[in-house]
This record gives C-alpha cells, sequence and structure tokens, in this order.
C-alpha cells in the first residue's frame, strides 16, 4: 500500500516544479558524508548544567579544516572528534577543537568524550581505564560505573608548571569592571599549565568574581598566553568563609582569544588549580588532597569538578579532574562529500 501510494504521489508529481526540487534535495543529499555526534552537559549530574560537548564518534577521514569548520558551527566551547589512535599504546585518539583553534589538552572534553564512548558501547563495560591520545599525549582516563552504566570519569593530568606573571595587573582588573583591592593579598598572579596555559587571578571574595566581565580587550593585558584564558579564582565560598582555606573553590574562565567569552567548566586548569592552592596554603611537605571546584554559577549552567592531587614528600606524583555528564542526545551533521568536491 505504501509503495503503491509513493508510486501514486510520483506520477502525480511527475514533470512539475515539485518535482525537479525533490530531485535536487535528493542528489544534494547523495553528495553528503553523513557524521553522527552526541551532545553531553559534561561536569553537571543534571541536564541544562556543566559545560556543553559534541563528540564525533567516527571521525576518521576528516581533514584539520572541516573539523574546524564543523566546531565553528556548532559553536560550542568545544567538540571533539575521535579516530583510531597513531600511538599503539592509546585506544583512541582524540582531537579538540573550539570555535578557532585546536587544543592539546581539554578537560571536560577528554572526560565527555569518554562517557560518550563509553555510552555508545564503543569502550565496553570490562574496561575501567581507558588511554585516549590528546595533543599533549596519551593519558590515562579511569570510568567508574553503577549497574553497567558509566557514572564518573577519572581523568589523569600531567603534573602543571607555574610561573609568577609581571604583566599589568591594574589595566587587567579594570578591563574586568574590577580593581586592584579585589585581589586577594594573600595569593599570586600565576600562569599555570598541565599542556594549555591559562592566568590564574586569585580574587578577594564571591562579590568581586560576581562583579567581573569579559571582553575582547582582555587578552592584550595576557599577550603572553594569548590566545588561551584567564581563570579567576576565589577560595572564599559559602562553604569556606572569607579567611579559612578549605578545599572547595570557585571560579570563572574567560578566553576571548579561542572564542570563549565564558566557560562554564575548565577543567584543563583545574588540576593546575588544585596544585596551585596546595602550593600556596598548605605546608609544603604535605601529603595528598582532594578539591571541589563550583564554576559556571554565573552563566546559569552550574558545573562541579573533582580535583584530586597526589603528593609524596612535597612532590606532585598525580594530578586527577573528574566529574559526571549527561548524554542530552544525538544528532546528525551532513557535510559535501570530499570526492565530489575534489571533482568539481
Amino acid at each position: 500500500m505504501a509503495e503503491a501510494n509513493v508510486s501514486a504521489t510520483h506520477g502525480i508529481l511527475r514533470g512539475t516544479s515539485c518535482e525537479k526540487y525533490l530531485i535536487a534535495i535528493y542528489e544534494v543529499r547523495m553528495a553528503m558524508r553523513s557524521l553522527s555526534y552526541l551532545l553531553l552537559d559534561v561536569f553537571s549530574s543534571a541536564p541544562f548544567g556543566g559545560n556543553q560537548l559534541a563528540v564525533f564518534l567516527d571521525a576518521q577521514g576528516l581533514a584539520d579544516a572541516e573539523m574546524q569548520a564543523i566546531a565553528r558551527e556548532m559553536n560550542l566551547s568545544e567538540c571533539t572528534f575521535v579516530m583510531p589512535p597513531t600511538d599503539s599504546f592509546a585506544h583512541h585518539r582524540v582531537r579538540i577543537f573550539t570555535p578557532r583553534v585546536e587544543l592539546p589538552l581539554a578537560g571536560h572534553p577528554t572526560v565527555g568524550t569518554a562517557f560518550a564512548l563509553a555510552h555508545a558501547g564503543i569502550i565496553p563495560p570490562t574496561l575501567t581505564t581507558v588511554q585516549l591520545q590528546l595533543g599533549v599525549g596519551t593519558l590515562p582516563v579511569d570510568i567508574e560505573r553503577v549497574g553497567g552504566n558509566v557514572s564518573f570519569v577519572w581523568m589523569h593530568q600531567p603534573a602543571p608548571r607555574f610561573q609568577l606573571w609581571a604583566g599589568d595587573s591594574d589595566g587587567l582588573m579594570r578591563e574586568m569592571g574590577l580593581t586592584p583591592d579585589d585581589l586577594d593579598p594573600a595569593l599570586p598572579l600565576e600562569v599555570g599549565s598541565a599542556g594549555v596555559p591559562y592566568l590564574i587571578v586569585p580574587l578577594r571574595d564571591l562579590d568581586a568574581l560576581g562583579r567581573a566581565r569579559s571582553s575582547m580587550g582582555l587578552m592584550r593585558y595576557a599577550p603572553g598566553i594569548d590566545p588561551h584564558g584567564v581563570y579567576l579564582l576565589t577560595l572564599d565560598t559559602p562553604e569556606a568563609p572569607a579567611g579559612l582555606r578549605r578545599p572547595t573553590m570557585r571560579g570563572r574562565m574567560f578566553a576571548p582569544g579561542i572564542g570563549i567569552m565564558e566557560d562554564p567548566a575548565t577543567g584543563g586548569i583545574s588540576g593546575a588549580l588544585g596544585v596551585y592552592v596546595m602550593r600556596h596554603t598548605r605546608d609544603a611537605s604535605g601529603g595528598s588532597e582532594s578539591f571541589v571546584l563550583h564554576q559556571g554559577v554565573e552563566m546559569g549552567r552550574p558545573s562541579q569538578i573533582d580535583i584530586a592531587i597526589t603528593r609524596e614528600m612535597g612532590e606532585v606524583k598525580d594530578v586527577r579532574i573528574g566529574g559526571h555528564a549527561v548524554v542530552m542526545g544525538r544528532g546528525e551533521l551532513w557535510l559535501p562529500d570530499a570526492a565530489a568536491e575534489a571533482g568539481a
């Protein structure tokens, strides 16, 4: 019956402008490649929180320019593209793109990609640690499951490096709508990096954090780390009254240089933030410690990033950041066929 209806409809349309239009659509569609992706909210246990991520599960054969164009089209903080590894030790290679540049390391894309691969069954339930090849090298990612479903992901990060920042702090603060008095006098401005550098700006309290604003002119005050971001951090949280150092932090991240005016969760610097706080507020010979970082509150997309630092005799041995994620949906993107374009 359905075939008869289609045949009858085709008979009615034959030779009409409508038929030509439908044929044109069909021909265009046949000249397209289809890429499926999952959409996730990362570093949140509830929908519509955390940081959004699109994970393209089979990106083999995509050119660099195509991945950058897709990231620009999706217009999320980052997109990831999964492909076969070139490192024999890795299970998968993951490339991370913002709307403007490729990143060698980022936290929520790595955690979210592991969630997506496990959700899609590409990572088998028996595998508890997956090796992901990123731009900085191959890093282990630990997967925790409850009832067979992935519930939490821990990403191991390289030990961070730090250097004092001697830029124009007064100008930087003014550009963000703040004053020099909003800085935390007990903590220094430093550039921290576990692969991607960020300027860490410690603020006195939550009020200053809430008043800060991002702008396109921000990065001219931090040319040494351009095009990456400025991370605003305060240890004054509802869980930790002012002046009392507790393992809870609040932050905001501005990175207009890479197309991110504000980021709701920035895992790539989170491990370094934990080490930063340990270095400046803890005994140098202290042992391991964990922290909780809240971000995205001012954006209406609250995020929680867990940070675990293993330290022995003052030396950082392991840095992990982790969190939950919610798979929000799936989609399909159509790209022009590369072979057809080459022959055009």
